[in-house]
């Protein structure tokens, strides 16, 4: 029985101090957050930070031909994640040379739609228009 409060103390502690970090960790941010150019670019990096694993781990799709098809789905978000940071960077900002960052997500969502179009003989489908 002490074991087990032991344990569920130090979870709680665990979960006290995370969610101490997530409260008091916006606060130097909003430094950077001088005009909207500043909130733009320190927006779409962070967006680019966080959806760009989540693209990377949803490439476990492609593993199985079965689960390809879906990664054709899931290349919705570095398509959305494309637009955004175009407006974000090169549109709200006028930072040109930050363009690199929508092109990461450009190809990101090319390679994701190649791979799901791929079918379990190894070839490509094509294109019926």
């Amino acid at each position: 029985m002490n074991q087990r409060r032991l344990t569920s103390n130090i979870s709680s502690i665990y979960l006290i101090s995370f969610l101490i970090l997530i409260i008091f960790f916006p606060s130097p941010v909003q430094g950077l957050c001088t005009g909207p150019e500043a909130c733009g670019i320190l927006g779409g990096a962070l967006l680019s930070i966080l959806t760009i694993p989540i693209c990377i781990i949803a490439f476990l799709f492609a593993i199985w031909p079965k689960t390809r098809k879906a990664l054709q789905f899931f290349a919705i978000l570095p398509g959305l994640m494309t637009l955004i940071t175009i407006y974000l960077f090169a549109i709200q900002a006028d930072r040109f040379d930050l363009i690199f960052l929508p092109l990461i997500h450009f190809g990101i969502m090319i390679l994701m739609i190649g791979i799901g179009r791929f079918d379990s003989s190894k070839k490509s489908k094509s294109l019926e228009i």
